[in-house]
């Protein structure tokens, strides 16, 4: 059509089609976005392959059950090639050593080595907590009757049955050597003398797991926690 006298000239701007992505290219992103998701399922599938053999040989350094093991690090298959893992986490519950049951232990290990089938190896240091609740740690005195309780600044409430009415002290938790030591500070309603040493108990710490040891104890609202650590940790199916 003809434009009306005057109009300025319009002019028609053809849109050119626009190009689409290469189908090579469109080809190369799906196989390189598949191939990413086989490496990291592989990976991961190594990682629970590698925490069970190595939890089921772990087991055999004293746990009575096989504990956890969580293998920390990405990508985990170059851990693999070298058989080297820089951080390794264990985790195991009731564990009874002598009088005293352990409710609950979390450690961390690090440059853990071990050989190609995962039946052997050497955790080069390992540290963590040994938590002991109130009443495991109660049932491991001569006092069946006691009940412990947080008091704060490592303190603990020991309430004992007298028969007639109920003994109430105020004692320290201390690690003297490889025991932890119950020690009455005060006695409420009674004198030292009518109580005597009833409520102080001592439970030795030892033969845990791994060989470790126990270096320190605090108390928390809920039980007990020991600081253990140990070095140069070997492990074998043997």
């Amino acid at each position: 059509m003809a434009n009306p006298p005057g109009a300025a000239a319009v002019t028609r701007v053809e849109r050119l089609p626009r190009r689409g992505r290469p189908r090579w290219l469109t080809v190369l992103i799906c196989a390189v976005v598949l191939l990413a998701l086989l490496l990291v399922a592989a990976d991961r599938g190594g990682v629970v392959f590698a925490q069970h053999e190595m939890a089921v040989q772990i087991k055999k350094e004293g746990f009575p059950a096989t504990p956890k093991v969580t293998i920390k690090g990405f990508p985990f298959l170059t851990q693999v090639v070298s058989r080297h893992f820089g951080d390794v986490r264990l985790e195991a519950s009731r564990i009874t050593e002598g009088p005293l049951r352990i409710t609950n232990l979390k450690v961390r290990a690090r440059d853990v080595r071990v050989d190609s089938g995962f039946s052997s190896g050497t955790l080069g240091s390992v540290d963590g907590t040994a938590f002991v609740s109130f009443k495991d740690l109660a049932s491991a005195s001569d006092n069946p009757d006691l009940v412990l309780t947080a008091a704060g600044n490592n303190l603990v409430k020991a309430k004992m049955d007298l028969g007639i009415t109920d003994a109430t002290a105020t004692a320290t938790v201390t690690k003297q050597g490889n025991s932890i030591v119950v020690r009455t500070q005060s006695i409420e309603g009674f004198s030292r003398s009518d109580i005597g040493n009833d409520l102080d108990f001592t439970v030795p710490v030892k033969g845990l797991p791994m060989g470790l040891t126990f270096q320190s104890v605090t108390v928390s609202g809920a039980g007990v926690g020991l600081h253990v650590t140990g070095r140069n940790v070997k492990f074998s199916d043997s």
